[in-house]
């Protein structure tokens, strides 16, 4: 039967499809916790885990909705039952959100693409064919200027080839749309540039092409998610995106697409809205056709961000007001590459809190800012979640994570960060089963063995950073003109009743300044910004500002973030991200020879039938008297096989965004299998940002035979000082609009007397700051509501809380949580006067009748 009728079926059986109706949404209540099952729902699918629907709705009818693919957009098989069991469950659950999760950066080819044209979609770099190619069926080995870029063995698990597009070139030198071909990759001859490809794929039927007049691009392609999934193409949702024959783009068919799905009689007909997982800001590739990469950036605009507020924009339109639209908001560090469409949106997910791959919590005051920032400035009703989970990659299994071992304390700290956020949460790291058998739920989420939802109340006061009772380390010279002592950079700065406004000297990328000498009082510092910044002005309206927060104390650890760039250089070419075909390689990694262990990169250099280099940058502003202090090292069979690698450190200003030329500053040659210390005097550069590129190259052999070199322990540091005795560099986010916004920033394991806050804003416009404050103290963390009070810890020691101080009048005891949880910490017990919270940990307290 088809899957649209079983879903009017089961709605028939179980009640007449109720009108969409937010309201009436316990998910949107100001009731907290709010939470809802996320995508173990989609087990909905498998026949053999749930028989029937009754058997389905038993264990996820327990909260207040579910999240799930319906559609076989990303994953197969989520079509054919999905669909009519969450229809069914909203005709049941009315006042449940049933929500559709759809990957809002890229779609698999096969499915429903019929209306989508060439253009719709983001291709890499295009290289030319050198010989005529027939209109044939079949199978065809193709000659290019370079094969270089088209792979095989590629994607998340290594199991998949590229998905190629073949074009006639216009007379104006791009693509020309009406004549393309999809094909689909077999295999690739990199020494004699020849591709042999699979034609007339996805629909399209074989064309004929002639030598120098036609090209070859590789699709911008994610995943597979799941090995038995294949490869999506990226959604070109550039404001420049080719328009088909009706004049669409490809955001006006997606605009379609969901008003058909959603329509009275859509297969999602009953849902109350969709979540954009890697709904990106940015993207990679060729967006206008013209064969060069351009990442969506033209003219020095991110026409490509632009057209994702514009998509965002259309939907709304489309959808209307009652329907809720929300997108990932935590993709790259600290959530640079999210999505900026502020006041279209409902909210945002954060994968992970405060980010993925932070169960150490080092960006609690980043999580904490974006979720702030979202809840005051998403679409009416604002909603936003955290989804619980971290990973970390399964050595040995390419493409495979697993969630790390943590204590119970760090789930009910991410759980406390969601209620102090006015966020939702949902997990995939859940508890021991219940002793039903049902899935368990977090004691924290259902008052323990009292499963009572929502059961905190309202909120009766904004978060507490207790921090902010403690002396101001700046003694109230964060405002006018003591701001301006402490504030440099290159730009202008001018105080004004709004506060100091401070302006880019030259039209840049970014605003960017310094406060400057941050006096620190012990290992924890906590500093409040209130700050507003005037709108972009060749951006949306609704765009806010992103804006990065880096702390300097003398010692800048160059592993502390994510390489800025990668890549590699074969001989005679240019620099291009690593093609493993070559053998290239390069990851973080962790040596270990003679009992000393390093932490850096190992990289090892092309090897596979060419010679080339392989490099990591990273951007870092010099310290006063700074040197860059690291150690090189060889694999253990580098000394009887390599004739060594050449190791070489290149050094570019990047001011205001702007990449100077890099210089050569250090190069060395070894093969030895030891730690050997190097060092390199900065001092000419002290208070400047480098870009420093380190290089690995074949030896003086041009052999790379066993060439497995390591970075290890990279800093920069003063020259001279013990870096143990200096405070690591961190980093955290948060954003900023016309509204002026209040963000806080908790730094711990400071060593150093004074630190430096440098500041970094999207856009050249001005911003203005009302106030600073900086406190000695880390950021516990505290929130009241009607029914009970949340406490936080998110430093590194003990803190005390002292709660008639914090609630006067009201007396609390802790959750008596469930057997398979943890109830020696929830154990029903009266709350005393004082409340001590172990390291990062946090409680939830119900309050006494």
């Amino acid at each position: 039967m088809p899957r649209l009728k079983i879903s009017l079926l089961l709605c028939m059986l179980l009640g007449a499809l109720p009108a969409r109706d937010l309201s009436r949404l316990a998910l949107l209540s100001s009731n907290q916790p709010r939470a809802f099952f996320f995508r173990a729902s989609e087990q909905a699918a498998s026949a053999r885990l749930y028989p029937d629907f009754e058997s389905w709705d038993r264990p996820f009818g327990r909260l207040m909705g579910i999240m799930g693919k319906c559609l076989d957009e990303e994953v197969l098989e989520r079509e054919a039952r999905n669909p009519g069991f969450f229809n069914a469950f909203k005709a049941r659950h009315p006042e449940q959100a049933v929500l559709l999760h759809f990957n809002g950066n890229a779609r698999d080819p096969r499915y429903q693409a019929e209306k989508y044209f060439p253009g719709h979609w983001i291709y890499r770099e295009a290289t030319t064919l050198l010989a005529d190619v027939p209109a044939e069926e079949g199978v065809s080995t193709l000659r290019v200027a370079s094969a270089r870029d088209f792979k095989t063995a590629t994607g998340r698990y290594r199991n998949a080839n590229d998905d190629l597009a073949l074009f006639a070139m216009a007379p104006d030198g791009r693509h020309d749309w009406g004549r393309c071909e999809q094909v689909s990759l077999v295999s690739v001859d990199a020494a004699a540039n020849t591709i042999t490809v699979k034609r007339a794929q996805y629909g399209t039927r074989p064309l004929a092409f002639k030598a120098g007049a036609a090209r070859a691009a590789a699709h911008e392609v994610e995943g597979p998610w799941g090995k038995n999934n294949h490869l999506l193409w990226f959604y070109n949702y550039a404001a420049h995106c080719p328009r088909d024959g009706e004049g669409k783009t490809c955001a006006d068919r997606l605009v379609d697409d969901f008003a058909h799905w959603f329509a009275p009689g859509g297969v999602l007909s009953n849902f109350d809205g969709v979540e954009f997982d890697v709904f990106y800001h940015e993207t990679s590739g060729d967006t206008d056709g013209d064969g060069k990469v351009d990442d969506g950036i033209l003219g020095g605009v991110n026409h490509y961000g632009v057209g994702v507020i514009e998509y965002a924009r259309k939907l709304r339109a489309r959808m209307g007001e009652d329907f809720l639209l929300l997108g990932d908001g935590a993709l790259g560090p600290g959530g640079v590459h999210s999505q900026r469409a502020f006041g279209l949106l409902n909210g945002i997910e954060s994968e992970g809190f405060p980010n993925l791959g932070d169960w150490a919590f080092e960006d609690w005051s980043g999580g904490l800012n974006r979720h702030a920032f979202w809840a005051r400035h998403g679409r009416t009703p604002a909603i936003s979640y955290i989804n619980h989970k971290w990973n970390e990659p399964v050595p040995g299994q390419i493409g495979e994570h697993r969630a790390p071992e943590v204590p119970p304390s760090r789930h009910r700290l991410a759980m406390a960060g969601a209620v102090f956020s006015d966020a939702a949460i949902c997990y995939i790291l859940a508890p021991a089963k219940d002793e039903d058998g049902l899935p368990g739920i977090w004691d924290e989420l259902r008052a323990g063995c009292e499963n009572r939802l929502g059961w905190l109340g309202t909120a009766e006061s904004p978060v507490r950073h207790l921090a902010k009772t403690t002396p101001d380390l700046l003694g109230g010279a964060g405002k006018g003109e003591g701001l301006l002592k402490l504030l440099s950079g290159d730009a202008a700065f001018q105080a004004t009743a709004s506060g100091v406004r401070i302006t880019a000297k030259a039209l840049s990328p970014v605003t960017a300044f310094t406060l400057r000498g941050i006096p620190v009082r012990g290992p924890d510092l906590y500093v409040e910004l209130v700050m507003g910044a005037d709108p972009t002005v060749r951006a949306p309206p609704e765009q806010a500002r992103f804006v990065k927060v880096s702390l300097s104390g003398g010692l800048v650890d160059l592993l502390a973030a994510p390489a800025v760039e990668t890549g590699m250089a074969l001989r005679g070419a240019p620099e291009t991200p690593l093609d493993r075909e070559t053998g290239a390689a390069l990851a973080r990694r962790t040596m270990a020879i003679d009992g000393e262990s390093r932490p850096g990169y190992f990289a090892h250099p092309p090897y596979q039938g060419v010679k080339g280099y392989t490099y990591w940058v990273q951007e870092a502003v010099v310290p006063e008297a700074g040197a860059l202090r690291f150690f090189v090292s060889m694999g253990e069979k580098s000394p009887e096989r390599s004739d060594g690698v050449w190791f070489s450190v290149h050094a570019a200003e990047a001011k205001n965004d702007a990449l100077g030329e890099y210089a050569k500053i250090f190069e060395t040659n070894t093969r030895e299998h030891r730690f050997l210390p190097c060092r390199v005097d900065l001092g000419r550069f002290a208070g400047r940002r480098l870009r420093l590129k380190f290089v690995a190259d074949c030896g003086p052999k041009d052999h790379a035979v066993a060439d497995q070199a390591h970075w290890g322990s990279p800093c920069l540091a003063p020259d001279g000082a013990d870096p143990a005795s200096l405070t690591p560099a961190a980093t955290s986010m948060t954003w900023a609009s016309a509204e002026f916004f209040t963000s806080g920033f908790s730094f711990r394991e400071l060593r150093s007397p004074r630190v430096d806050l440098a500041i970094s804003i999207e856009g050249p416009e001005p911003v203005t700051i009302r106030s600073v404050s900086a406190h000695a103290s880390s950021d516990a963390t505290a929130r009241l509501f009607s029914q009970g009070l949340v406490l936080a810890n998110p430093g590194l020691r003990p803190q005390a809380f002292d709660l008639p101080t914090l609630s006067p009048g009201r007396s609390y005891r802790r959750l008596r949580g469930v057997p398979s949880q943890d109830p020696s910490f929830n154990n029903g017990a009266p709350a005393g006067g004082t409340i001590t919270l172990g390291e990062r940990d946090a409680i939830f307290l119900m309050r006494e009748p």
